[in-house]
């Protein structure tokens, strides 16, 4: 096509010059010449020429490649390559970008003259192509369905605007992409990919219909039920040029069923969410048993000794000593259960005091003696040299060392030896406690999973022995929460066990005399007890009236406001949970009246988390006690009253 303006990009300067001129002796005409893929790209939006020879290999940032893609993109202007040579990666860069041929140097004047009158033919062939193609768009473009077009290589060339609006892809921006680019589709049942339409019409050359239960993915994620067919697109002589894909919405006729769906999945998950409240109940209830059965074992044991003990005998008062110390501790695991969801969420509070660790590891192990002694177990111990002291929650490491001890009762036969031993590791400060058992040894592949809570296998140590598999658990937890370790040794079964406790230590001394109580003075009170439990309010009568102080009692609100008026008292214990009146009734009830305001008020209750005590403060109550109550606390209380 003679008089056709070409734009030659070309680096070498000589070779450029000698192909202008001859293209010009063949009747074409060269406006300009670029030397980079930059100035390529210039030109070309500048000139807007027919056709543009571009070198491959270019120097600067873009080589003549990337320079193609960019002219690709922006205008309609064919490219034929020149190129001397070029690796393989470059020329698979080069087809991308669809050129109308390749000259490879040194070329004739014919194969130039050739290569380029066919790019041209070919490109103004295509442009009536595109037009026919537009007049086509213009009559797809009023039909209510959807439909995407693409050539014989499943590339897109058309789109009307409701498959715009479905896919989310403009045409321009899908233009010349995959299809399966543009029109994503996936099987809704397994959402995997769903058999691309356009692939099997190429191949097959028949119309097909898309599978049931296909779902469209927009661009932007929105998925589409629908439904339709692809069909081939051939010319004159029956050859397949493309594809035509027309499917629509079907949304309307999907969402009785996808409200069915999304209903079943509803009940699934509310009955999983069941089953995994019930699985948290089921954990709780283990928990519970599990840390209260341990202080009333001892308790329970204690008991006996005083049926069977001589009053007023070492060994009496020993047992007495025992029941204080784990009727302390059974209140403090009570006050921690009360709160489910702090112990769900590990957040139990400690109450952190200066402990001689001696001191708490000699009366643990006295207090699980009797355990030992009745299943025939010899229990040695063996203190530190020095008293070792650990800023620490004493009812915590209690409940460590008597579950270490529990342990090595349940699995050391009868004749068998326990010895718990306490050292100091002073480079690193901190106390080590070490439980060693001569009883049936850990299998080595359970070591590693002794400490995790809630032990599933049925060969595991609490398992095989009817246990619930917390014990070493809620220690590994303490003991981390006090900044320690813990850890578990055994050369194999039927060889013992050692299990060792590393705590942080506050300091070492010879001697740390502990710093006496104060005195308490006692004086006779006007006590006035409002409790519905007759049991506990008779004992509690009795206690206090063994102290010499004056006391009556009323069972419920009505007539323990009765009796506060006849009796006087200057002070009144109060149980929450009431009949007729509850506690926090009966508080608002003496601070309202002028004759009773005075009295201290002391709520005594179950209720003892940190609302309770505030709800308790906001009714009017002074003082909180949760049951049982601390009799020390409540001699203080009693002997920080005014003097009368």
């Amino acid at each position: 096509m003679s008089g056709a303006r070409i734009l030659i990009i070309e680096d070498e300067g000589i070779e450029a010059l000698d192909l202008q001129y001859r293209l010009q002796g063949l009747g074409y005409c060269v406006p300009d010449i670029a030397f980079t893929g930059e100035e390529a790209v210039k030109k070309a939006e500048e000139i807007s020429p027919d056709l543009v020879l571009m070198d491959i290999m270019l120097p600067g940032e873009i080589d003549g490649v990337a320079a193609a893609e960019q002219i690709n993109a922006r205008f309609d202007i064919p490219i034929i390559y020149l190129t001397a040579y070029a690796d393989k990666n470059t020329l698979q860069r080069a087809k991308i970008t669809e050129p109308y041929g390749y000259i490879v140097k040194p070329f004739k004047e014919r194969e130039l003259h050739i290569a380029i009158d066919m790019a041209l033919y070919k490109h103004k062939m295509e442009g009536k192509l595109k037009e026919s193609e537009k007049w086509l768009a213009t009559t797809l473009r009023s039909i209510g369905d959807a439909v995407i077009a693409t050539d014989n290589n499943g590339l897109v060339t058309f789109m009307n605007p409701v498959a715009e609006n479905l896919t989310g892809w403009k045409t321009k921006e899908a233009l010349n992409k995959k299809l399966i680019a543009v029109f994503n589709i996936i099987n809704s049942k397994t959402c995997q990919p769903a058999e691309n339409p356009v692939a099997r019409v190429l191949q097959e050359g028949v119309t097909v219909g898309l599978a049931n239960h296909t779902l469209l993915i927009s661009k932007d994620g929105k998925e589409i039920p629908i439904d339709d067919s692809a069909a081939p697109i051939k010319d004159d002589k029956g050859n397949i040029t493309g594809v035509v894909l027309v499917f629509h919405d079907i949304t309307e006729r999907e969402q009785a069923e996808k409200a069915l769906r999304e209903s079943e999945e509803r009940y699934r998950a509310l009955a999983e969410e069941l089953r995994e409240s019930h699985r948290h109940k089921d954990e709780f209830m283990a928990v519970l048993s599990h840390e209260l059965r341990n202080p009333l074992a001892s308790i329970r044991n204690s008991l006996a000794i005083l049926d069977r003990a001589t009053p007023g005998r070492d060994l009496a008062y020993r047992a007495k000593n025992i029941i204080e110390r784990q009727v302390g501790q059974l209140s403090r695991l009570v006050d921690d259960l009360l709160d489910i969801t702090r112990i769900k969420q590990n957040k139990i509070q400690f109450h952190l005091q200066r402990l001689n660790i001696n001191e708490l590891v000699r009366r643990t192990v006295e207090d699980y003696r009797p355990l030992f002694e009745k299943n025939g177990i010899r229990l040695e111990s063996e203190l530190a040299q020095f008293e070792m002291f650990l800023n620490a929650d004493g009812a915590r490491l209690v409940q460590v060392v008597g579950n270490l001890l529990q342990n090595a009762v349940k699995f050391t036969r009868c004749d068998g030896n326990v010895k718990v031993s306490i050292e100091s590791d002073a480079p690193r400060q901190r106390a080590i406690i070490r439980v060693t058992d001569t009883g049936i040894g850990i299998a080595p592949e359970l070591i590693s999973r002794l400490f995790q809570p809630f032990m599933q296998a049925e060969t595991t140590l609490d398992r095989s022995r009817g246990g619930l598999g917390l014990g070493l658990a809620l220690s590994m937890g303490i003991v981390k929460m006090h900044g320690g370790d813990m850890s578990a040794y055994s050369a194999g079964l039927g060889k013992g066990s050692e299990f060792v406790v590393y705590l942080p230590l506050e300091g070492i001394s010879t001697k740390e005399p502990q710093a006496p109580l104060p005195d308490i003075l006692h004086y006779s009170r006007r006590v006035l007890i409002i409790e519905d439990n007759k049991d506990v309010a008779e004992t509690l009568r009795e206690l206090l009236e063994l102290s010499e102080h004056e006391v009556a009692v009323a069972y419920n609100g009505p007539e323990g406001l009765n009796k506060a008026r006849e009796f006087g008292p200057e002070i009144l214990l109060c149980d929450i949970g009431l009949p007729i009146m509850n506690g926090y009734d009966i508080a608002k009830a003496f601070r309202e009246d002028k004759d009773l305001n005075s009295i201290l008020l002391v709520a005594l209750t179950g209720y003892a988390l940190p609302e309770d005590l505030q709800r308790a403060a906001d009714a009017g109550f002074d003082r909180h006690l949760a049951k049982p109550v601390d009799l020390d606390e409540l001699d203080r209380i009693l002997a920080q009253l005014p003097d009368r």
